[in-house]
């Protein structure tokens, strides 16, 4: 599984930015959209037979930015879609939702990551294990697949980390190419349900307790852009074709009216 860390560094000149690089799965499918990145936010998704875990806004203990505001980092777990990532992910999400281990994920995080002169910031410590791992016991019951979004409150967080901590996540038609869980400030209910999200905390929602929707068929989730690519070639050239034989159609119509004997 691959990691990949946003920070940035104490000068102006070092502004936010992701080491080794920004992941492609975030960018192509505009993650940051769907969340409030400044504060805690977390998200687990399944793109393209991967498996994605973002949680943003891991605040900084001491470094601060030349205006010394504190400094957020983000950090994000990529993986293909097996049993052992998704149970990685499981238990990394269940921490960071619960406020007694939260944290302790953000200060192993902070440790981590230094200021450095010549990017701005690195990643010294090594977090491909965090404590927080050995804390939690993984179980695999199915999941339950309908969908439910509530208010961003502790209630409903721990109910999620203990859902992540006993069900897999839901897999098949529906739970593919799109955010699973997210869990985030500001962002209003239409944007996690258009989404279709399979749980979806927000502080815009009222409700403290789970809300059941039905997910609709605008959201479902969407194929691979080169799959989409040929049947809407395809059509065009039909529509093309259809064209072409209607204008000869009535082009022969024509041609046979005017050269009937008057």
């Amino acid at each position: 599984m691959n990691i990949y860390i946003r920070s940035r560094g104490f000068s102006q000149d070092h502004g936010y930015s992701w080491l080794p690089e920004m992941p492609n799965i975030i960018r192509d499918n505009q993650v940051y959209q769907l969340i409030q990145s400044e504060v805690f936010s977390l998200v687990i998704g399944r793109y393209s037979n991967k498996l994605l875990l973002l949680i943003t806004g891991i605040e900084a203990s001491e470094r601060a930015d030349f205006r010394d505001r504190k400094i957020r980092n983000s950090v994000a777990w990529i993986g293909d879609d097996s049993e052992d990532n998704e149970q990685k992910i499981r238990v990394i999400a269940a921490a960071a939702l619960r406020d007694e281990l939260r944290e302790t994920l953000r200060s192993e995080i902070d440790q981590a990551v230094i200021f450095d002169d010549e990017q701005g910031f690195k990643v010294e410590g090594d977090i491909s294990k965090l404590s927080v791992e050995e804390v939690i016991n993984i179980r695999d019951f199915p999941g339950n697949i309908n969908y439910k979004i509530g208010k961003n409150c502790k209630k409903l967080r721990d109910e999620l980390a203990y859902e992540l901590e006993e069900k897999s996540l839901p897999k098949g038609l529906g739970f593919n190419n799109l955010p699973l869980v997210i869990v985030t400030g500001i962002q209003n209910q239409q944007t996690l349900t258009n989404c279709g999200v399979w749980r979806g905390l927000s502080n815009s929602i009222q409700s403290e307790v789970w809300t059941e929707y039905k997910k609709s068929p605008n959201s479902l989730e969407t194929l691979p852009e080169k799959d989409l690519i040929i049947p809407t070639n395809k059509n065009l050239r039909l529509f093309i074709i259809f064209l072409v034989l209607s204008a000869i159609f009535i082009i022969l119509l024509l041609f046979l009216f005017q050269s009937q004997p008057k």
